[in-house]
């Protein structure tokens, strides 16, 4: 006669311990420079004891060309953390912040913080224009730090007695100058 063997799997226990972010994101420096490492600071506090393993923390920046994973980081002892980033669009940036939880631990609450690279935007147009023989406006844009991204364009909008309304798109050159015509 044979020995029946029995297989007994043994969960691991279930999360006990709330985990949650504390304060506000920061990032470092202050404001996000194109082209430059940009640093996003936060705290996470783990209720209970002292996970056997490092606790990472997660990123993801949502921005004009959708969204992109960061490398996750380890939250240090006193559970402060960056997770770094190096901004390649102009225009405002949300960095959804996450810990997924452990073992021991929940997840914690998604923390987000958005950031936008400052720019600088001039015009020149003439003061009247007639509808028939249209309008060109010319101008530049400008960033901190590195030369503007290639594939960046501007939109105009105008504003007459009959209302709103927005000319076509111009493409901005490696330098940052632009030309809409309008009609």
């Amino acid at each position: 006669m044979r020995a029946g063997l029995r297989t007994h799997v043994i969960q691991p226990p279930a999360a006990q311990y709330d985990s949650r972010f504390t304060g506000a994101l920061s990032t470092a420096p202050g404001q996000p420079v194109i082209g430059e490492p940009l640093g996003i600071r936060g705290r996470l506090e783990l209720d209970g004891p002292a996970p056997a393993e490092p606790v990472r923390v997660s990123a993801v920046r949502h921005d004009a060309n959708g969204d992109r994973r960061l490398a996750a980081v380890e939250a240090d002892a006193d559970g402060s953390f960056t997770v770094l980033d190096v901004p390649s669009l102009v225009g405002e940036a949300t960095y959804t912040v996450s810990f997924t939880g452990d073992v021991t631990h929940r997840p914690a609450e998604d923390i987000t913080l958005s950031a936008k690279a400052p720019t600088a935007i001039t015009l020149t147009a003439p003061a009247e224009a007639v509808r028939s023989q249209g309008l060109t406006i010319t101008g530049r844009l400008t960033g901190q730090g590195r030369a503007l991204p290639t594939g960046i364009a501007v939109t105009v909008q105008r504003t007459d007695k009959k209302g709103t309304g927005r000319l076509t798109s111009a493409p901005v050159a490696p330098d940052g100058t632009f030309e809409e015509v309008g009609l």
